[in-house]
């Protein structure tokens, strides 16, 4: 037998496990409602073989009583047609059920208990009554269906120990578990209260609308469900159309003098004794009386602020009425916007031509050229007529310079600056040696036909020397220069680069 033998299935008949339903279903009533599904289905299987299924969903639970001959085995496979991969349910010769997994052809394995059960023998044949969880303990374990309908089954019987059966000892069938628990809600008369009042619905007092239930249960443990629907009888509500003040006035409503805005009530009675309320809204229109943002003005424009244009700075008072008729009163400003910071464009060297960077990151740069007065494309393929272009390559040597637009801030443009591009690292009469240098630098200009002009630039842009060249032979000490990269950049635009080791 089971180790686990429970006293409240031993020998009950299919009566007494509905009752056994019935009073555990009323035990769980008394906590909370539920409503309660029974799903029950008998069937014959083979000529002595019979398998009766209660399933509760109330309790999630299964009880099966399945009777066949005393004299060997028999069992019933759940959700299968062939015997491969099927969960039985196994009635043995000396009265023990066990659960199994069938192989492919063969007995397969056995699991592990999942069910309590008990077993009596009467008049040559052997009832089981199994209960057992609605869903399995495991994947191998079968798992019924919440809302019933048919079960596809496989049986088989045999001798007094488990093994073959024959071809005659075996077969296909099913079972159909029917709800038993159809039943219609049972709707009493709608009760009908004044707002305020309350009724007394299966023994509460309930002042509010609605719909109200009480379940019982039926013989077999179904839910049956009363309802009770209480409604208000719809008080008489006249509204009057809403009147509006200014603030600061007042008006007489029912008698009472209102400066606030409110809705007041006055009640009479209806025919079936409730209230009917006469309803009046007061609306209070504000005076508008604040100040908005000041206005940014730059120098020698105009801007429209408070329905007027101005052309200089100060404080601004609108005194004008609103939609509605109330004073409206607007407090402003116009100020002068900062100028935007013309110096904000930086020379990047690089080793055969310059690059102006604009550096604050907040403006946009519109360059162009100030030996004609256009706009220009860089040579990076973007468009300086279009925003957040901060950089300029410019097409050829020249003059460069550009508009600078910020938001609050008020345009201006740059001073205009020389930029060169593609001037040879080596021409004709000028050269330098050595390469790298070390100490000193000489720099070579045999074809230089007058003085000239000179700087010194480290690659960040900064002048370290700047002078005059003469005819000739010009030597520069440069044993304090840092290790790296320089530029020489003569008067006339021309670049050459040299590497101080």
């Amino acid at each position: 037998m089971n180790p686990w033998p429970s006293p409240r299935v031993l020998y009950f008949s299919r009566y007494q496990l509905n009752m056994k339903n019935l009073c555990l279903s009323l035990s769980l009533l008394l906590g909370m409602t539920l409503q309660a599904q029974i799903y029950q289905g008998f069937t014959s299987l083979g000529s002595t073989i019979t398998l009766d299924i209660t399933l509760n969903t109330n309790t999630d639970s299964v009880d099966i009583e399945i009777s066949g001959p005393a004299s060997g085995y028999y069992s019933v496979g759940f959700g299968g047609t062939g015997m491969n991969g099927t969960y039985i349910m196994l009635v043995n010769s000396n009265g023990t059920v066990g659960e199994r997994k069938l192989g492919q052809w063969n007995g397969g394995s056995a699991l592990t208990s999942s069910i309590a059960y008990s077993a009596i023998t009467s008049s040559g044949l052997r009832t089981a009554y199994i209960e057992r969880a609605r869903i399995g303990a495991s994947t191998n374990h079968y798992t019924f269906p919440a809302s019933g309908g048919s079960i596809a089954l496989i049986w088989a019987k045999g001798g007094t120990s488990f093994g073959n059966h024959g071809s005659i000892n075996r077969g296909f069938g099913s079972i159909n578990l029917i709800n038993q628990c159809n039943i219609a809600t049972t709707t009493l008369i709608t009760q009908s209260i004044c707002p305020g009042d309350s009724v007394q619905i299966f023994g509460d007092w309930v002042s509010q609308p609605g719909t109200y239930s009480d379940t019982l249960v039926t013989a077999i443990g179904c839910d049956s469900v009363l309802e009770q629907s209480v409604q208000f009888n719809a008080p008489i509500v006249n509204t009057l159309p809403s009147v509006s003040i200014c603030q600061g006035d007042s008006i007489q409503i029912f008698g009472t003098w209102v400066t606030t805005a409110t809705t007041l009530y006055d009640s009479l009675s209806t025919p079936a004794g409730c209230d009917s309320v006469v309803a009046q809204e007061i609306l209070v229109n504000f005076t508008v009386s604040n100040t908005i943002p000041a206005a940014g003005l730059c120098a020698g424009d105009s801007v429209f602020y408070l329905d007027t244009w101005h052309n200089d700075t100060g404080s601004v008072v609108y005194n004008g009425v609103t939609a509605f008729g109330c004073d409206s009163i607007v407090t402003g400003r116009v100020n002068y916007l900062p100028t935007v910071d013309t110096g904000s464009i930086y020379l990047s060297l690089t080793f055969q031509s310059t690059m102006y960077v604009g550096t604050d990151l907040g403006a946009t740069y519109y360059w162009f050229n100030c030996n004609t007065g256009a706009f220009v494309d860089t040579t990076m393929g973007a468009d300086t007529l279009s925003p957040g272009n901060e950089f300029l390559q410019a097409p050829d040597t020249g003059y460069y310079a550009a508009i600078i637009v910020k938001p609050g801030f008020c345009s201006d443009t740059s001073g205009c600056k020389f930029y060169y591009v593609d001037v040879p690292e080596y021409e004709t009469g000028i050269s330098l040696r050595p390469i790298p240098a070390t100490t000193s630098l000489q720099i070579l200009l045999n074809q230089l036909s007058s003085n000239i002009d000179y700087e010194i630039f480290d690659l960040s842009g900064k002048i370290i020397a700047c002078g005059t060249f003469q005819r000739g032979q010009s030597t520069f000490d440069i044993s304090s220069y840092a290790s790296g990269m320089y530029l020489l950049r003569l008067q006339d635009g021309r670049t050459l680069k040299f590497i101080k080791e």
